[in-house]
């Protein structure tokens, strides 16, 4: 507990990023109520004029304590790529329509958002291609920031931080979809070692940055623009120019504050792209990536060290794809007497409990069921002394229906000890 308190002091205090300060002016600030076309987007001469930085928006965004960052993967073709483009007939939910419906804090139409705004709008390329390298991760976020009744703006804080690239690292030091620095991920739980970076790690580093936004959203009297904030800057920071506004008479609103540059265009970024996703439908063409509101990627508890490829090849992924899902584990190998939670596709998990082998490594056990005509979720449920609802919970089940040759999930008795 001493060890982790020195590590929030120390991420309290830590100062990052650009010292060019300057506020952006309270008068720019309007209720985002005005009809989309009356909205005015900068023309190129006032572009030219405007203080923004092209530096700190092309290319990959700004990640935390940090002007760009970079990757050295290259994302393969995912087969769920391409199967979900496939589905997308099925009637299921669109997951930006879902996120649309969902989002709650109040963008204001200030200048420094309707240039991020039209940024997106004219780099449709970028959008799309940010999207759809979202698509494993997207709907796990979704609902984690959910699960805790956080503000869904949260499921898009990746776009801003990494571009959806769980393999970005910054010159600072900061890595994967969260761009977590070490000495913070080690204050807020993640395992940093040789062989495997928790930062990388898709639900570890989840975890931790909600945590974190949390721990910064309560530091702020739940004031979660400030929060937002003090993830880019660092809470010291924030505090700091808080109490200079509060000593100054000025209001203490994020927009009034002297933050860095960096951080004063960080906020604006996700409010201008949360603001884009929750009027896509009607009001700006931008091509997001269609992903269904559904599971994409499952868990797989492994309890003993086994290398990836072969967790691959019992799933029936290349390693290199499941290294994708997976890019915590940098040495290819699970980590010994640890329960590491691998992800992959449902129907690879399926394709993983099928083979002969996999008890040895999984600590969860199933069975997986070929459907025969005749078969029933309540045939099932009863032969296995389980709940239809279990069988539907696990394999992703809408209702009851079955058809021949689908094969099913059936967790043994032991998982439920």
């Amino acid at each position: 507990m001493f060890m982790r308190s020195i590590f929030l002091l120390l991420f309290m205090s830590c100062a990052v990023g650009c010292q060019s300060i300057r506020t952006v002016n309270q008068n720019d600030l309007v209720p985002l109520t005005t009809p989309v076309a009356s909205i005015q987007f900068l023309s190129e001469d006032a572009i030219a004029q405007c203080e923004i930085d092209k530096r700190l928006f092309e290319g990959s965004f700004i990640a935390t304590g940090s002007d760009t960052t970079n990757s050295d993967h290259r994302h393969p073709e995912l087969s769920l790529n391409r199967e979900n483009q496939q589905a997308k007939t099925e009637h299921t939910p669109d997951l930006w329509d879902l996120l649309a419906s969902e989002l709650t804090i109040d963008v204001p139409n200030n200048r420094t958002i309707r240039y991020y705004k039209r940024w997106y709008v004219n780099n449709p390329y970028h959008i799309e291609k940010v999207t759809a390298r979202a698509e494993p991760f997207l709907y796990y976020i979704y609902q984690q920031v959910n699960a805790r009744g956080l503000p869904i703006e949260l499921v898009l804080l990746p776009f801003v931080e990494s571009s959806f690239d769980q393999f970005a690292y910054s010159h600072k030091g900061a890595a994967g979809l969260w761009q977590i620095t070490e000495p913070t991920g080690k204050a807020f739980g993640l395992d940093i070692i040789k062989g495997y970076d928790g930062r990388r790690d898709i639900v570890s580093s989840t975890e931790a940055a909600l945590d974190l936004l949390e721990y910064l959203y309560d530091k702020f009297n739940q004031d979660w623009l400030h929060a937002i904030a003090a993830y880019n800057t660092g809470g010291a920071r924030v505090r700091t120019a808080i109490k200079q506004n509060k000593q100054a008479g000025k209001s203490t609103d994020f927009w009034s504050l002297q933050l860095p540059k960096e951080t004063r265009h960080y906020v604006p970024k996700l409010l201008a792209m949360a603001d884009l996703v929750k009027h896509h439908s009607y009001r700006y063409d931008i091509p997001l990536h269609p992903i269904q509101a559904k599971p994409i990627l499952e868990e797989i508890t492994i309890s003993r060290k086994v290398k990836l490829g072969t967790v691959a090849t019992f799933s029936g992924l290349s390693s290199k794809e499941l290294y994708h899902y997976n890019p915590g584990y940098t040495a290819g190998y699970t980590r010994r007497d640890k329960d590491n939670k691998i992800l992959m596709p449902l129907k690879n998990k399926t394709l993983f409990f099928e083979h002969k082998h996999a008890s040895n490594y999984a600590k969860q056990h199933y069975d997986v069921i070929d459907i025969k005509v005749g078969d029933s979720l309540n045939q099932l449920a009863q032969t296995n002394n389980i709940s239809v609802d279990l069988i539907k919970q696990v394999n992703h089940l809408s209702d009851a229906t079955i058809f021949a040759g689908q094969k099913l999930l059936i967790p043994k008795l032991t998982n439920l000890e």
